[in-house]
């Protein structure tokens, strides 16, 4: 797979959020995808107090982490001055360890907002041009917001000051690359999901006496919060067969021949994260259509890399991707907590679903993997050799039976 030249891929994170999501993950799992094509691969972010491990190869010294802070709209002048340090600091960032190469840069972002980006075109106006790329992937329906036109003007901005065919816009969802795609009059390249690969467990025998099920995750209105409490106020004998797992912040309190519930930290580390996701039989993402109509989720694409049963909201990304494989029985009405609590007894106790199951574990493996991520990243930047865009090879553009 190697490239008679390879570029430099600068991943720039603006926000570590506290180390909380998938943001840690997915540039170590970026990492090994360049480290298959031979590339450098450099990271650098926002310094973060209260983000304690990261890999030691990793660059602080990203300015303006505040730009996502809510603040008075009084205030926001200030953001002014949050844009340019952050704008500077990519500059200088750029000139002292990407450049001495000598080779063609790729400046990646993951994961931004409009003033973020904002600060990115900015730094490409205080730097020559001639071997840069641009890599931006939304993975959020952005052109619902009220900013969208900011998105949509600076993303032709940093088009028109690139040299043609060193602009690529990606998603991880198919779904937005044809809204966003619309919405900004570009292609957009779909890209796996690719910091699944510590997920290497087998399917282990389960008790089927207690079920287990994982709502995983920091408790939050939009993944469901008054859905999951719902179930704890049912008391039947489908319920006493049933153990919740949920972090503490939910604030679940059991009732007497209910659900049993067992609370976990709300920040796990990697290993209490993957012990869970081994030991859960179900894994409950009771998500809300509007937030997840196109919009992906790491931890679904997990439990279904894992094998799991994954119970999903009508609408959603997720309600999509089990009907690619025939899964529709796991779309449920989450309002009927009754019925719930019955569909988690029978799903558990079929095999037939099981089999289904397989199939799309076994094309979720090969899809969301760092090797079709290494194999798109290569195509990527023949695009960019060409100095032309052109339209990926559809079988690597989602995941088949």
């Amino acid at each position: 797979m190697q490239l008679k030249r390879t570029p430099v891929l600068v991943s720039l994170i603006p926000n570590l959020m506290r180390g909380e999501g998938h943001i840690i993950p997915y540039h170590i799992a970026v990492s090994k995808a360049a480290n298959l094509l031979q590339w450098q691969h450099l990271v650098v972010f926002p310094t973060d107090a209260s983000v304690k491990e990261l890999p030691s190869n990793w660059y602080g010294g990203l300015r303006g982490a505040s730009l996502e802070d809510k603040i008075h709209p009084l205030q926001r002048i200030l953001n002014l001055y949050q844009i340019w340090q952050l704008s500077i600091t990519i500059v200088d960032f750029i000139r002292a360890k990407a450049w001495p190469s000598g080779t063609q840069t790729i400046i990646f972002m993951e994961r931004f907002i409009h003033l973020q980006l904002l600060a990115l075109l900015i730094a490409l106006c205080l730097v020559p041009k001639r071997k840069i790329t641009v890599w931006l992937l939304y993975r959020r329906d952005i052109h619902q917001d009220k900013t969208a036109w900011i998105y949509k003007l600076i993303i032709k901005s940093i088009k028109f000051i690139l040299v043609p065919g060193r602009l690529h816009i990606l998603t991880d969802s198919e779904l937005l690359s044809q809204s966003l795609g619309s919405y900004f009059q570009e292609p957009l390249t779909v890209m796996p999901i690719p910091h699944t690969d510590k997920i290497t467990f087998t399917n282990i025998p389960k008790n089927r006496q207690q079920i287990i099920c994982w709502w995983p995750g920091i408790p939050r209105y939009e993944k469901g919060c008054e859905q999951i409490k719902s179930l704890t106020r049912v008391g039947n004998s489908c319920a006493e067969r049933i153990c919740l797992v949920a972090a503490k912040n939910s604030d679940i309190v059991p009732i007497k021949g209910g659900v049993k519930v067992k609370l976990v930290e709300d920040h796990l580390s990697e290993k209490e994260y993957l012990n869970w996701l081994e030991n859960s039989d179900i894994i409950l993402l009771p998500y809300n259509t509007f937030a997840y109509k196109e919009r992906t989720s790491g931890i679904f694409t997990e439990g279904a890399i894992a094998g799991k049963i994954l119970l999903v909201t009508a609408g959603t990304w997720m309600a999509r991707e089990l009907m690619k494989y025939g899964l529709e029985e796991l779309i449920i009405n989450w309002e009927q907590p009754e019925s719930v609590l019955e569909r988690i007894i029978a799903t558990a106790a079929s095999e037939e679903l099981q089999v289904k199951i397989k199939a799309m574990q076994a094309a979720y493996q090969s899809f969301h993997s760092i090797e079709n991520y290494a194999h798109l990243m290569q195509q990527l930047f023949e695009a960019t050799e060409n100095s032309e865009y052109k339209q990926l090879d559809s079988t690597f553009s989602h995941p088949k039976l």
